[in-house]
């Protein structure tokens, strides 16, 4: 047989799981059935209630049609015009009464009793209708002998039979809602009792579980707690046995094992630190003087790569002082071109200027040939007025005037003549002037073209200079970067060989901490 101890956690976890679904099935089947045994009771009470208020209903309206009748025959013979709505007023209450029983025969009676009286009802309320419909006819005919027969004949007696049927039912109805109603309370004391006993069951279900629970998973796993204390301590050399074989159990003997690798773990541990500690202090020593060394290479290569760069920027300078050079001597040219071509272009004006002058004088000895012959006229002029006499005084003085114009003429000619004749002269001066500044400007264009051509000579030879210094710095620089990179990765290398080091020691003390020598102590389990 199974011990309780050897009983597996998840099967007693299922089991507990169980019980307490199974009280829970039948609280909810007992609460389900309750339930519907108190809903058919309250249905049971309401179909009584219902026919009840059909049944007064009937008596009521009943009561309220034959009242109205009375005031129909009372108006026969005092006021025969409110008869008409006094037999309306009580063949609309004898209709709700029919209605109303009508829905009092159609409700279910469930018993025998509520049938019996509910049949005696039925047939005096016929017995009732069929002397209010006597009524009905004597007080349409106006016939007030048969209307007080039939009152105190047929309609107290059928009255009477359906008061004491109707109070029969009643006190029938009262009886049966009053055993439903100690039914339901019967019902509702007998599920609170249920219940209060499910609630004991689960309590000690409750206190039996917690102290299975205890013994089971709680104190093993203190103990569980007390050895993981141990070896958090450093203290390999508990022991640990189990008794059980459940999930405690292989728990316990898994920690056993646990603790077993550990401490051997531990013991491989501390025989192999001293070793790491000696090889990785030579390493650090060897990685330091290494780190040295390559500091030292990478200072050297560092003053070269800044001579380089000094040297190249010199250079650099050089070509650019150059290529400016080049720039101003090409400028230069392009100007000096310019100014042989404007001297050109004077040179031709010059001579346009010439011609000009050449025409202009051409033109004035025009107009001092027209200024003789227009004196000449106005001298042949003067001598024939002067033969007219008095008729020709007129044309004299007009000659007079002739001639006067064409000697400022001449005069103004002479003068326009000298003054061309000077500036031709000066302008053939200056044709000669601009021609041998032209002949200079040429030979100028040509030094300056010879100059440009040795500029863009040097230009180019300090730009491939230039470009040589810079491909010799730029593998200078790479190589101080590569020695650079390979001084910090020396460094790095050193550091970590130190910190491997102290982590070493420090692995070293953490590991002494263990104790792996067994001792005696033992849990048991």
């Amino acid at each position: 047989m199974m011990k309780l101890k050897d009983l597996p956690v998840r099967t007693g976890f299922i089991a507990v799981l169980g019980l307490f679904g199974v009280l829970v099935l039948l609280m909810a089947l007992l609460g389900i059935a309750s339930l519907n045994e108190n809903n058919a009771l309250s249905g049971r009470i309401s179909t009584l209630n219902a026919q009840v208020l059909d049944l007064k209903d009937v008596y009521i309206n009943n009561l309220k049609a034959r009242s109205a009748l009375a005031r129909a025959f009372i108006a026969i013979s005092a006021n025969p015009s409110a008869k008409d709505a006094a037999v309306q007023d009580a063949q609309r209450f004898f209709d709700l009464a029919k209605a109303s029983n009508s829905d009092f025969e159609r409700i279910p009676k469930d018993n025998d009793d509520l049938r019996g009286t509910a049949e005696t009802v039925g047939g005096a309320f016929r017995a009732h209708s069929g002397a209010i419909d006597g009524l009905f006819a004597a007080i349409a005919n106006n016939d007030t002998k048969a209307y007080a027969e039939t009152n105190e004949g047929p309609m107290t007696q059928t009255s009477m039979a359906f008061g004491k049927s109707s109070d029969a039912f009643f006190a029938v109805a009262a009886q049966q809602t009053k055993m439903l109603q100690e039914q339901k309370a019967h019902t509702r004391s007998l599920l609170i009792g249920v219940a209060i006993g499910l609630l004991a069951l689960s309590i000690v279900l409750i206190i039996l579980v917690y102290v299975a629970l205890d013994r089971m998973i709680v104190r093993p796993l203190k103990e569980a707690v007390d050895v993981v204390e141990h070896v958090a301590r450093g203290d390999l050399t508990i022991k640990i046995a189990r008794e059980s074989s459940n999930e405690i159990g292989r728990l316990f003997a898994a920690m056993e094992a646990m603790r077993s690798s550990l401490a051997g773990i531990v013991r491989a541990v501390q025989g192999g630190s001293e070793v790491i500690v000696t090889a990785v202090h030579e390493m650090a020593s060897g990685n330091t003087d290494l780190s040295q060394r390559t500091e030292e290479q990478a200072a050297a290569l560092q003053q070269t790569a800044s001579s380089m760069e000094q040297l190249t920027s010199t250079v650099r300078q050089n070509a650019e002082n150059a290529k400016q050079a080049t720039q101003l001597v090409t400028s230069t040219a392009e100007l000096t071109q310019q100014g042989h071509h404007a001297s050109k272009d004077v040179v031709a004006t010059m001579r346009g200027l010439s011609e000009l002058s050449g025409k202009i004088s051409d033109i004035t000895n025009v107009i001092e040939g027209i200024a003789f012959q227009t004196n000449i006229l106005s001298l042949n002029a003067a001598v024939e007025a002067a033969r007219a006499g008095e008729e020709g005084r007129g044309f004299a003085v007009v000659a007079s005037e002739v001639r006067s114009l064409a000697q400022r003429s001449a005069s103004a000619a002479k003068e326009i003549k000298e003054r061309i004749t000077d500036s031709l002269a000066r302008v053939e001066s200056g044709a000669l002037q601009v021609e041998k500044a032209s002949g200079v400007m040429a030979e100028i264009l040509a030094s300056v073209n010879k100059v440009n051509d040795l500029m863009g000579e040097i230009s180019a030879a300090s730009t491939e200079q230039s470009t040589g210094i810079e491909q010799v710095s730029r593998s200078v620089a790479q190589m101080d970067q590569v020695t650079q990179q390979n001084a910090a990765l020396v460094e790095e290398a050193s550091a970590a060989a130190l910190s491997l080091e102290d982590q070493t020691r420090v692995l070293k003390d953490a590991v002494a901490v263990f104790r792996t020598e067994a001792s005696g102590l033992g849990l048991r389990r």
